[in-house]
């Protein structure tokens, strides 16, 4: 855990509630047709900022210009000097340029960071994320309420990938429940949710006969037909290991994506 002195209690503290209400607007001094509108985005994108595949068509920052198809998330914001991590006692600085020929991993899902992000920095230790890694909800409740917390560590193994959240290979934070019982990665389950995606817009682009696919969302209703020969108990507990892996889905994603039951339940390592 970061050691923070009182000077970092004098930074400040932007965090963004995703639920809240963004600017109609933002400029952005470095996109020569600022300002940028907010509104929903028309096709999958390439975030100009930390320059993420964004795979849903949720609000983002676009530019006025038609010829122009430069879009930013609403969470890659410039003005955001610095952000407080509660969960982790962390104050990272926003950067917009990173060191040439230097390879930086986000420690929220694992992936490259290839343009905008946030910097922790520490002897020997510096740390990167992600800016919508970095706005991921530190504590939720679900409607059943299952108390979910975003950990960097924890004990409690991933059930996709069935290693525990504070493997020394593997970087990723973990959402997990208050009992221990329910663990995801956010890395797993955002790779999982992202490549079932891309194959779900290929067959829909295969079974439909057009000539280019848009790559957009595919949102299809779960399958709820599952049989299963496991007892009483296990079916229900894997009921609800579902329906906390969609909770994480939105807690990422920022919206609700319906991936099919027993899709899931095939995702599942097996003990």
């Amino acid at each position: 855990m970061c050691n923070t002195q009182d000077t970092c209690l004098q930074v400040r503290r932007a965090i963004i509630n995703r639920n809240g209400v963004a600017p109609k607007t933002k400029v952005i001094n470095s996109h020569p047709h600022s300002p940028l509108e907010r509104k929903p985005a028309q096709k999958p994108y390439r975030c100009g900022g930390c320059q993420e595949d964004e795979i849903d068509l949720r609000e983002c920052y676009q530019c006025k210009d038609q010829k122009c198809d430069f879009h930013l998330h609403v969470d890659c914001d410039p003005s955001s000097n610095s952000i407080w991590l509660q969960f982790i006692n962390c104050t990272f600085t926003f950067q917009q340029e990173a060191p040439r020929g230097k390879k930086m991993v986000c420690d929220g899902c694992g992936k490259d960071v290839k343009g905008w992000f946030y910097q922790y920095s520490s002897r020997g230790n510096p740390r990167y994320l992600h800016p919508c890694c970095a706005k991921l909800p530190f504590k939720r409740t679900d409607k059943g309420g299952m108390v979910l917390d975003l950990k960097e560590k924890t004990s409690s193994v991933c059930l996709i990938c069935g290693n525990e959240g504070n493997s020394k290979d593997f970087r990723s934070w973990v959402y997990v429940s208050r009992c221990g019982k329910y663990c995801y990665h956010v890395a797993c389950v955002k790779g999982k949710v992202e490549r079932w995606n891309k194959e779900e817009a290929s067959n829909q682009q295969q079974s439909s006969g057009a000539g280019t696919s848009s790559g957009a969302l595919v949102r299809r209703a779960p399958n709820q037909e599952i049989k299963t020969r496991r007892g009483e108990k296990a079916l229900e507990y894997l009921e609800m290991a579902v329906d906390i892996f969609n909770f994480v889905v939105l807690l990422i994603f920022g919206i609700s994506i319906p991936v099919p039951f027993g899709l899931v339940i095939k995702w599942f390592k097996r003990k």
